[in-house]
């Protein structure tokens, strides 16, 4: 790694550092902003892996942040789909009550790029909010809202909980940005947000925790023009 040493697991949003941001339940209130967040969701990826010794099952929990509703757009981390795809269990996102099929687009293919853009197979099916999104460049200091999914309670039958907090960006490196919210298992993929001029945009991805402890995200303009619905 460039700058930090990361953790290459999935992720989930715990809790946040600073009282001068935004906080959560500030956030949560706000009507809009609910919308936004709606645009957040669940993913469930079986895959194949291999150790170099043994070939493993496993499956990965992430999150994803709808973007488009006419394509099913969805942007994640690339990680979540790190593996052989398990054919007879195609990877679903939770949206409208029920699980959904996906199927994974372009994508950054390596850690140091860690972004992905699935498409929901029948988005016709959609009702649910997209968030606005841009590739807006931050410096440290700017704060910033993450939002992804957790579970309530460390039993593996705990309930999927969607947690959101707010922190702040500590400093820039060449494939990630990083922030001092403070994270667990689940919220790779989720989206880091900022609200401006009253309306929260999608910019970034969570990628990992740093060797600090803070919460590492890919900002949006290393996707280049692939953000832009196909």
């Amino acid at each position: 790694m460039p700058f930090l040493t990361t953790v290459w697991v999935s992720l989930v949003i715990f809790t946040c550092g600073l009282s001068t941001a935004q906080s959560s339940a500030e956030v949560m209130r706000q009507g809009t902003h609910r919308a936004a967040l709606a645009a957040v969701v669940r993913l469930t990826v079986p895959l194949q892996r291999n150790d170099g010794v043994h070939s493993y099952h496993v499956t990965e929990d992430c999150s994803g942040t709808l973007v488009d509703r006419e394509s099913g757009m969805i942007v994640t981390a690339w990680h979540c789909f790190d593996g052989s795809m398990d054919l007879t269990q195609p990877p679903k996102v939770w949206l409208e009550g029920a699980w959904q099929e996906v199927r994974l687009g372009v994508n950054g293919g390596e850690m140091n790029s860690d972004w992905a853009i699935v498409y929901l197979v029948r988005p016709n099916i959609l009702e649910n909010y997209a968030m606005a999104y841009g590739d807006d460049a931050l410096m440290p200091g700017a704060e910033v809202i993450m939002s992804g999914y957790q579970r309530d309670g460390s039993a593996d039958t705990a309930e999927w909980i969607q947690a959101t907090t707010s922190c702040v960006i500590t400093r820039h490196g060449k494939y990630w940005s990083e922030t001092d919210c403070q994270l667990e298992r689940g919220a790779s993929g989720g989206a880091v947000m900022r609200i401006e001029g009253g309306r929260m945009r999608l910019i970034g991805v969570i990628s990992a925790k740093s060797s600090e402890g803070g919460v590492l995200f890919v900002p949006l303009s290393r996707l280049g023009s692939y953000i832009a619905p196909p």
